[in-house]
């Protein structure tokens, strides 16, 4: 999450001055050299990036074959948008409301088989190469700094939707590593699910089957369950925890100011922005998705599944809170899109659409809502996506398998061109019929949303491979 240099304390003292207090919050260097005005080419603007890992199926999101045949089309109907001659699936009707807000890619193509790290990792790096690119995030996190300069909040952060070990969630968190960055620039992530040590063949496992992390990690949790955000003993005890390790440490005396830069960052901008409690309770109850269950009685071997959908409300806000409060890259992960046909694993199509569709409709349609009331909507683009689509044709099952060929995506916001529909499909959904947008567009799409390219070129000592991966795709053709 950030660097130390040229001081002479070591690394995992200071690691330590941020433990449960938002990683990286405690280093007084770092909040002395990192100013606006030393990184003229980042950009005022967030990203929120949804990640519906598993594959969500286009046919019955944002690209429905109506008249297709009955083995193809969309299983569960279409409800007419707000653009003229635009349909969504029946399972969108809030979002297809303001379809003129949002730009449908109908041209997305990945190269994901399937769930596994590699290919996750080739979603959020946007390349393909053997060795461990970082991350989008971790590519921003490293050029803008690793805190907000004013608020201390962190540049790039992950909100999973808790740690219960799902093989999903867990493919989404060893595929989004800082590569071969230092793991200082990983993403944050509040709920306490520590991101692995990059490395080539993916991190190591314990013989009971856990993730082997990072030490350096570890000492960053805020340990704060992802249930409980909003609750406000458990948040300020946590905060309180880490300012009082910051208020004792001797091995800062010589940094005097800059601790007391940090103490007051540990307990202001920081904590206030994981304070649901303080939104208005109307704000909050729109957001609300804990009502959503996904209801499948043979559905045993994952007892927590459900909460994914019930989460995502709550995600959603404080995704909204924390790019308010500074944070640049926020990655909302909404795992769980994986329906196969109902095997005990994955939910049967119907089942896993009428749980998690209303959630994600309902969240996002919100959320659309609330930065637009707050004059945010220009400042923060939405990115809706997963790693690859479904097969166009339905399986003996009833569900869908893994498709890359098409795959579902829409963006919102950022000061872009919106209510429009880019690219176009085959009368199957099964490949795009124009030039088709691929995660190396994507991630220079979110990448030159926050940094300016023209302005880093200025600047001879900027890592030219970072600066490659900037503009290695073209920005999705038409946003602008």
């Amino acid at each position: 999450m950030f660097t130390i240099n040229s001081v002479t304390h070591s690394r995992r003292t200071f690691l330590r001055i941020g433990a449960a207090g938002l990683g990286a919050l405690g280093l007084p260097a770092l909040l002395r050299g990192n100013t606006a005005s030393d990184k003229p080419w980042v950009r005022g603007k967030s990203v929120v990036w949804v990640w519906l890992g598993g594959g969500p199926p286009q046919a019955e999101t944002w690209d429905p074959k109506p008249d297709a045949p009955d083995s193809v089309r969309t299983m569960f109907g279409v409800v007419k948008t707000s653009l003229p001659g635009v349909t969504y699936g029946s399972h969108f009707p809030k979002l297809a409301e303001r379809a003129q807000r949002l730009a449908v890619v109908r041209s997305f193509q990945t190269p994901c088989k399937d769930h596994q790290d590699n290919f996750v990792r080739t979603m959020l790096t946007g390349s393909q190469a053997k060795l461990s690119p970082p991350s989008v995030g971790s590519v921003y996190s490293f050029l803008r700094g690793t805190n907000h300069p004013r608020t201390g909040v962190p540049s790039y952060i992950v909100l999973d939707s808790g740690n219960n070990k799902e093989f999903l969630q867990e493919h989404f968190l060893r595929g989004n590593t800082a590569g071969d960055l230092p793991e200082a620039y990983a993403a944050f992530n509040p709920a306490g699910v520590i991101l692995p040590v990059p490395k080539a063949t993916g991190p190591q496992r314990k013989p009971d089957g856990d993730v082997t992390f990072s030490p350096l990690l570890k000492n960053m949790e805020l340990r704060l369950p992802a249930d409980r955000w909003d609750d406000r003993r458990a948040l300020l005890h946590t905060f309180d925890a880490a300012a009082r390790e910051l208020d004792s440490d001797p091995a800062l005396a010589a940094y005097e100011a800059y601790r007391d830069q940090a103490y007051t960052v540990l307990k202001g901008s920081v904590a206030d922005a994981f304070r649901l409690d303080r939104e208005d309770p109307k704000t909050v109850a729109k957001y609300d998705t804990s009502d959503v269950t996904l209801t499948c009685p043979n559905f045993l071997k994952l007892p927590d599944f459900p909460r994914r959908a019930s989460m995502l409300g709550r995600q959603m806000l404080l995704a909204r809170r924390l790019c308010e409060a500074g944070a640049g890259l926020v990655m909302v992960e909404n795992c769980g899109w994986d329906f196969h046909g109902g095997d005990g694993l994955n939910p049967p199509q119907k089942a896993g659409l009428d749980g998690f569709g209303p959630a994600l409709d309902r969240a996002v349609s919100t959320f659309l809502d609330d930065v637009k009331d707050r004059g945010l909507e220009d400042r923060i683009l939405l990115v809706v996506c997963g790693e690859m689509g479904r097969t166009p044709k339905i399986n003996p099952k009833g569900g869908r398998d893994h498709w890359p060929t098409l795959a579902p995506l829409f963006l919102a916001g950022g000061g872009f061109n919106m209510g429009q529909v880019i690219g176009k499909s085959d009368a199957q959904g099964g490949r795009p019929t124009t030039t088709p947008v691929t995660p190396d567009d994507l991630a220079s799409t979110v990448l030159q949303t926050l940094l300016d390219p023209t302005k880093l070129r200025l600047f001879p000592n900027i890592r030219a491979d970072l600066l490659r991966r900037i503009e290695q795709g073209t920005p999705i053709p038409g946003l602008v």
